[in-house]
C-alpha cells in the first residue's frame, strides 16, 4: 500500500504500511515503462454525448443522468476548461492537518480496510475536507501513478469549480452520495476514470468531508459504491461515538458539580456494597478522604450492617433511618435516606445514600413552622387585672415548668403563649402551635408524634416528623387542649414525663426537649369531673395556671385598645387615620364584648375599612352598636317646675342626634326623618354643635 506525497511542488510516492504513512520513496522509473497500456482509450461514439455538450451546450435528452447534466452545467458557468482538468489549487497539507487531522484519524484504519478489500484491482482511496482538498490518497502504485499528471494528490483541490464533474466535487456539491464513470467526467483528461464518494457528516448533519475510490473505468463495479458507503458509516458513527462521549464526560462534570454542591453527603454503592462515589460533604461527616472511601465496604464505614441490606438484596428504600455514625473524629448523629438503582434489564445495580447531620434536620424542620412574634410589650393595657397576670407571667416564663392559659376564646392566650416563650431562654428555637380542635381526631396523633413509612394509608413516602420533634429545644404550643382526644391524652402525659416521643407504626424513642404551654377556654376541672379529661394529666398541666380576664372586666383597657389597633389597621389597609371620634369611645365602652379582644380587632377593621377620612365616626361602627347607644342614651326629660321647661334647643339636638346614629349619618335619610331640608339640617347640626 502507497501513498503520494507532496514534496518540493511535487508528489512522490512512499510505502504506507507504516505508521503515519512514512516510508522511503519508491524508484516510479520501471513503473512508467510499464504502466501505460493499462488504461484503455475511449472510443468516439462513447465520448459523442460530452463531444455534443461541450461543444453547443447542450444535448439530446436521456443521454446523460440529470445529476451529471446539472454538474456540466455548473461547470459551464463556472467557466471550467474541458480540456484541463489537473489540481492546480494546493493548500499546505500541515495546514490541512491542522484544520482537519480528527477527520484524518478517525478514518485512516477504514480507509486501509477498504484499500485492502480492493487491492490490485487499480483503485485508489481518497479522503476530502468539505471543500474537496484532498487529505490523504492510498492506493497500488501503477494507479498513483496515473493519478500524479492529474495533480491528484495530497492538499490539491478537487472541486467542481477547479477540475469539472468529479465523484468528489459532485458529491460535495449534491451533498449525496454519487458515482462519476468515463465521459460522465466534465474535463476530458479524467475520461478513463470511474469514481465513487459520499459525504461525511457529523451526528448534526454538518459536512465533515468526503470519501472517494477511483480507478480505472474498465474496473467499474457497483459493489464499489457500496464498500465507500459503508466505510462512510462507519466513519460516521465514530464521530457519533466521539460526540456521545463528549456529551456523556461534560454531562459527567456537571453531575460532578452538582454533586459536590449539595450540602447533604452523598454517596454511591454498587451491587456489592462497594463505594463508587462519594461527594465532598460526604466525606465531611465521614472525616475521611474522599479518595479514600472510593471501594470501601459502605457497611463498615457507615458502622451500618442491616440498614441496606432490603436495599440491595430486596430493592426497597430505606426512608429518614436515624443513625449514629462512627467516624474517626467521633460519633455523628445522622439521618440516612437509601434507594435502589436498576440496570436497564430491571436487576440491583446498587444504591445511592443521601447522609444528613441530625443537627441539621431538626432547623430545616423547625423552620417550617414559624416562629413567636410577640413579647410582653405587645400586651395592651394597664387595668389591674391584666397587669397582675403580664408580671406573674413575666416571673415563670424563663422556667421549664408546662404553663396552662385558661380564658374566653379571644382574650389574647397565644399573645400570652409568644411572650412566654420570648421571654425564655428558648426565645431563638421554635415555637410550634397547634390548635387541638381543629384537627381530625383521627390525624392528631400523627401531627404531633409523626409517622414512620407506610404507617396508614396516604402516609407519605419518607414519613414525617411531628410537632413535639419540630419544637425541639423551643415550646410547644397546644391550643385549645380540652378538646384533646381522651386517647391523646395519655401519650402527651407520657411525652411530658419521658421527654421522648416514638413516632405511629415505629418503635424508635426519639429524644425531644419542649416546653408546653396549653391553653383552653374549657372549664377543665369540670370535664375531670365528668370523665372527659384525664385527672393525672390535669394536675401535670395545673403547675402553673393563669386566668386571662375578659374585656368586659378591663374594659377600661378599651380606649388604648382602640388607640393601638386603629393606627395598625390603618397602616395595614393603607388609611390615613389618625382620630377616632369621642362618641366611637363612649359606644365601645358600653358594650359587653362576648367575643373579647379578637371581636373589638375585626370590629376595628370595618370601621378604618368603611372610614373615608382621617377619622372614625360613629357612622363607622355596625348596626348593633347604634342599638346599645340608643338604648344607653335615652331623650331629654321634663324638668321640675323649680328647674323649668325644657329648652326646644335640647330638644332639636337630641333628635338630631338619635337621627344620625340611626340613619348612620346618611344626611338625605335624617333630614326626611326630621321633616326638614338637607339644607336646613346641615345649618342646625353647625348651630347646635353637633359633631358627626
Amino acid at each position: 500500500m502507497y501513498s503520494l506525497v507532496r514534496q518540493d511542488g511535487h508528489f512522490e510516492m512512499v510505502d504506507a504500511t507504516h505508521a503515519g504513512g512514512v516510508g522511503e520513496s519508491l524508484d516510479l522509473g520501471p513503473l512508467r515503462r510499464s504502466a501505460a497500456p493499462v488504461w484503455r482509450s475511449l472510443s468516439p461514439a462513447e465520448k459523442q454525448p460530452w463531444n455534443r455538450f461541450v461543444r453547443t451546450g447542450s444535448v439530446e435528452p436521456g443521454l446523460v443522468r440529470s445529476s451529471i447534466l446539472a454538474s456540466w452545467e455548473r461547470c459551464r458557468k463556472k467557466e471550467v476548461d474541458p480540456t484541463a482538468g489537473k489540481g492546480a489549487d494546493y493548500l499546505p497539507l500541515g495546514k490541512l492537518e491542522a484544520k482537519h487531522g480528527r477527520l484524518a484519524d478517525v478514518s485512516s484504519p477504514l480507509m486501509e480496510t477498504l484499500y485492502h478489500c480492493v487491492r490490485g484491482t487499480g483503485f485508489v482511496v481518497g479522503l476530502m475536507n468539505p471543500e474537496g482538498y484532498i487529505l490523504r490518497i492510498l492506493g497500488d502504485p501503477k494507479t498513483l501513478l496515473h493519478a500524479d499528471p492529474l495533480g491528484f494528490g495530497p492538499g490539491a483541490n478537487w472541486s467542481e469549480d477547479q477540475v469539472g464533474t468529479n465523484a468528489i466535487g459532485t458529491a460535495l456539491a449534491l451533498r449525496r452520495p454519487i458515482e462519476v464513470t468515463g465521459t460522465e467526467h466534465y474535463c476530458e483528461s479524467h475520461h478513463p476514470w470511474t469514481c465513487s464518494a459520499a459525504p461525511i457528516l457529523d451526528p448534526n448533519g454538518n459536512l465533515l468531508g468526503c470519501l472517494d475510490m477511483s480507478g480505472p473505468r474498465e474496473n467499474a463495479h457497483p459493489h464499489i459504491m457500496g464498500m465507500v458507503l459503508a466505510a462512510v458509516r462507519a466513519i460516521e458513527n465514530r464521530f457519533g461515538l466521539e460526540l456521545s462521549h463528549a456529551q456523556l464526560d461534560e454531562a459527567h462534570k456537571h453531575l460532578l458539580a452538582i454533586f459536590d454542591s449539595v450540602s447533604d453527603g452523598v454517596i454511591t454503592v454498587n451491587a456489592r456494597g462497594r463505594i463508587t462515589n462519594a461527594n465532598c460533604a460526604a466525606a465531611r461527616i465521614a472525616s475521611r478522604l474522599r479518595e479514600g472511601l472510593l471501594g470501601e465496604d459502605i457497611a463498615s464505614v457507615l458502622g451500618v450492617d442491616d440498614l441496606l441490606a432490603e436495599v440491595l438484596s430486596e430493592g426497597r428504600g430505606q426512608w429518614e433511618k436515624e443513625v449514629p455514625l462512627r467516624t474517626p473524629a467521633g460519633t455523628v448523629r445522622c439521618v440516612l435516606t437509601a434507594n435502589p438503582v436498576f440496570s436497564e434489564g430491571g436487576r440491583e445495580a446498587g444504591a445511592v445514600i443521601a447522609i444528613r447531620e441530625l443537627q441539621h434536620v431538626r432547623p430545616a424542620l423547625k423552620s417550617q413552622c414559624g416562629s413567636a412574634r410577640y413579647t410582653f410589650g405587645d400586651i395592651v393595657g394597664e387595668s389591674r387585672s391584666l397587669r397582675d397576670v403580664v408580671e406573674r407571667a413575666r416571673i415563670v416564663a424563663d422556667g421549664p415548668s408546662t404553663v396552662l392559659l385558661l380564658g374566653e376564646s379571644g382574650t389574647g392566650k397565644e399573645l400570652f403563649a409568644q411572650a412566654i416563650h420570648n421571654a425564655s431562654s428558648r426565645r431563638h428555637a421554635p415555637f410550634v402551635a397547634v390548635n387541638c380542635a381543629a384537627i381530625p381526631r383521627e390525624l392528631i396523633q400523627s401531627e404531633l408524634f409523626g409517622y414512620e413509612p407506610g404507617a396508614f394509608t396516604g402516609a407519605q413516602r419518607g414519613g414525617r416528623a411531628g410537632k413535639l420533634e419540630a419544637a425541639d429545644g423551643g415550646t410547644l404550643f397546644l391550643d385549645e387542649i380540652g378538646d384533646m382526644p381522651l386517647e391523646m391524652q395519655s401519650n402527651l402525659l407520657r411525652v411530658l414525663e419521658e421527654r421522648a416521643v416514638v413516632r405511629v407504626g415505629g418503635n424508635k424513642v426519639t429524644p425531644v426537649d419542649v416546653r408546653l404551654v396549653a391553653a383552653t377556654h374549657r372549664d377543665l376541672q369540670e370535664k375531670v369531673e365528668a370523665g372527659a379529661f384525664r385527672k393525672d394529666l390535669y394536675y401535670r398541666l395545673t403547675v402553673i395556671a393563669f386566668t386571662l380576664p375578659p374585656l368586659r372586666e378591663r374594659i377600661e383597657d378599651v380606649p388604648l385598645l382602640v388607640e393601638r389597633h386603629v393606627g395598625l389597621l390603618s397602616h395595614k389597609i393603607g388609611k390615613g387615620i389618625s382620630k377616632v371620634h369621642e362618641n366611637v369611645f363612649a359606644m365601645l365602652s358600653a358594650y359587653s364584648w362576648p367575643g373579647n379582644v379578637r371581636e373589638l380587632v375585626n370590629m376595628l377593621e370595618q370601621a378604618v375599612n368603611l372610614s373615608e377620612g382621617d377619622e372614625i365616626l360613629p357612622s363607622h361602627l355596625p348596626a348593633l352598636f347604634h342599638a346599645e347607644a340608643l338604648v344607653a342614651r335615652p331623650g331629654p326629660t321634663a324638668a321640675s317646675p323649680e328647674e323649668g321647661p325644657i329648652s326646644l334647643t335640647s330638644l332639636e339636638t337630641w333628635a338630631i342626634e338619635q337621627a344620625l346614629v340611626r340613619y348612620r349619618g346618611n344626611m338625605t335619610k335624617v333630614a326626611e326623618a326630621l321633616g326638614i331640608s338637607r339644607t336646613t339640617l346641615y345649618r342646625k347640626i353647625r348651630e347646635c354643635g353637633i359633631h358627626r
